[in-house]
């Protein structure tokens, strides 16, 4: 079957709690065999105990700096041998008024945001070209298309940075059989999103009316992982409730 993920492994980072981890719930329900990353390996530990042993495997590393991610893919594949699929999806965001952001904070993001996706990407392409296949998706933003909105300029640049990376690796890698999708989300339920209420997001005008789950975020990155999106390389795919309608 298309959408099955017997036989196949992926490295999800910052899988051990909100998207990454809906995501990496999902993959292995197909079938999958993934690796679970964060920072502290306790707790990578916990959720691969959580989500099934047998087909989780935990992977630690601090991608705030960004050449770790290079050791977590190499990682990743010395332990299960192949990398049919990577999602970056670990990072982080505040949001900072544009007067008072730091430049030590605008680099932090950018380190983690967007320097970790690129050096986890660049080692993965090494390693799929040797099997001239796999995939790359990258977990953008809304507010890589726009002004940032509830989030800063800091967050906003990275994943604007993402959605470029994307297109350029998608545009080198698609000779060699390599895929690479972005997605974009809008607001989605998970604790970036604790404190909204009901009235904060209905003066959001999302069409569908309600914040985006992480299961809608997942289903959309397992398509993009599967053979079912086969024919698909450097899209940036809107998770957003129709938000994006308005530009």
């Amino acid at each position: 079957m298309a959408n099955s993920f017997i036989d196949s492994s992926f490295l999800v980072t910052g899988s051990t709690r909100g998207i990454g981890r809906g995501i990496a719930e999902l993959l292995i329900e197909k079938g999958a065999s993934v690796g679970i990353h964060g920072r502290d390996m306790e707790r990578v530990k916990a959720v691969c105990d959580e989500l099934g042993a047998d087909k989780a495997a935990p992977f630690a590393a601090d991608l705030s700096n960004p050449e770790n991610a290079a050791g977590l893919v190499r990682a990743f594949y010395a332990h299960f041998g192949r990398l049919d699929g990577l999602v970056n999806n670990a990072g982080a965001g505040n949001s900072v008024a544009f007067r008072g952001l730091k430049l030590e904070a605008w680099r932090a993001t950018q380190s983690l945001n967007l320097e970790s996706a690129f050096i986890a990407s660049q080692e993965a392409y090494k390693l799929m070209r040797k099997s001239r296949s796999g995939c790359i998706v990258n977990m953008a933003s809304i507010s890589a298309h726009g002004p940032g909105n509830l989030m800063g300029a800091d967050y906003a640049a990275s994943k604007a940075g993402l959605v470029s990376l994307t297109r350029t690796f998608a545009l080198e890698a698609a000779r060699f059989g390599i895929r690479c999708n972005a997605v974009s989300p809008g607001i989605v339920e998970t604790d970036m999103a604790e404190g909204m209420s009901e009235e904060m997001i209905q003066k959001m005008a999302i069409p569908l009316n309600r914040l985006a789950t992480t299961e809608d975020v997942a289903n959309v990155t397992a398509f993009l992982l599967s053979k079912n999106a086969s024919y698909l390389t450097g899209q940036v795919i809107h998770v957003d409730g129709g938000q994006f309608i308005y530009g």
